[in-house]
């Protein structure tokens, strides 16, 4: 009885085999593919002041501050450094709306004003925002013994916006 047992389960084995084989092949084969994915990034030109304070514009004759001493003969001069950064290879276009611009004296009488002549020099293309390395962009300013001569003791101020593209 034993080797009876022993061949029904060598018969039940070779059934459930062959059951497995029959159910795979009647199963379809599956297929491989892949797909090819395009990946885009576009890097910006871009230029961005990198100040840490507001940049001051002392204009003077005395090499002091921005004190002016109407007794003395030549413009008051000065000028300041505005610090940029732009993509690598992005040259950067520097303006402002005027070169003319009023500073003006409030606590005087009558509220006076001289002109400043304002110019930019300097710059050029960055070398990357992430460098880390500031270029810079000088800002001067000039008053002409002319306009000051006669202005009234007392501090003026004024503002010139300075715009950068891209």
């Amino acid at each position: 009885m034993v080797q009876i047992s022993k061949h029904l389960e060598r018969g039940r084995l070779a059934v459930a085999l062959v059951g497995l084989a029959a159910l795979a092949s009647a199963m379809p084969a599956s297929a491989s593919d892949s797909v090819a994915v395009t990946v885009n990034a576009t890097v910006v030109g871009v230029c961005k002041f990198f100040n840490t304070a507001t940049p001051v514009l002392n204009i003077t004759n005395t090499g002091t501050g921005s004190n002016i001493d109407p007794s003395l003969t030549g413009d008051a001069t000065g000028s300041t450094t505005v610090a940029y950064r732009c993509s690598t290879n992005t040259t950067p276009a520097f303006s402002i709306p005027s070169p003319n611009i009023s500073v003006t004296c409030a606590a005087c009488t009558g509220t006076p004003s001289m002109t400043a002549t304002i110019g930019l020099t300097g710059g050029g293309a960055g070398a990357g925002m992430g460098s880390g390395n500031n270029k810079d962009l000088t800002v001067s300013g000039t008053i002409t013994q002319a306009t000051y001569v006669n202005a009234a003791a007392g501090a003026y101020t004024g503002t010139v916006t300075v715009s950068v593209t891209p």
